[in-house]
């Protein structure tokens, strides 16, 4: 739920909005069963507008599930779902992301040597710490060497505990 409030959030920059995410998400898992955006709305005393914004992003990242069927009367209805499907790929989703992030790290840490600032965390190529003269334009601290070995050992754990996932 932290994921869906705070994906939302930064989306529309606006924390209200990503509260209102964790509440249709919460409420279509408790409820277990398929409903009409204009059914969340009503349940959740919100408009039907913020309901299927918020739904439309959530199904575009995979933190909902949505069924097309036709009515009687011809017309198209989209029913929202979260289940334990839904919510398993989302963890797959986001664990491949971060395991494709932390992959590149590794590839960019062998390839030379690293200073870091201790303040601001900004992350500096040898030539780039030379020519500031080992301070971080940023803040003005000293510039730390990293150790690339156990830095590379630290996220190769950590990307071996997601690729379990």
């Amino acid at each position: 739920m932290y994921i869906v409030e705070k994906a939302v959030s930064i989306e529309f920059d606006s924390p209200e909005y990503g509260r209102l995410a964790r509440k249709i998400v919460e409420m279509l898992l408790e409820r277990g069963e398929d409903l009409t955006d204009d059914r969340v709305a009503i349940l959740l005393n919100i408009s039907t507008a913020e309901t299927r914004r918020i739904l439309q992003y959530l199904m575009k990242h995979n933190l909902v599930g949505v069924k097309k069927r036709t009515t009687e009367d011809y017309r198209i209805e989209y029913t929202w779902y979260v289940d334990n499907d839904v919510i398993r790929q989302a963890i797959k989703n986001r664990s491949r992301v971060a395991r494709e992030k932390i992959s590149s790290l590794i590839r960019s840490l062998t390839e030379g040597t690293f200073y870091v600032c201790p303040n601001c965390f900004m992350r500096y190529t040898l030539d780039e710490a030379v020519n500031r003269g080992g301070v971080c334009p940023v803040c003005g601290s000293q510039l730390e060497y990293v150790e690339n070995v156990e830095e590379i050992n630290k996220l190769t754990k950590v990307y071996e505990k997601l690729d379990k996932i």
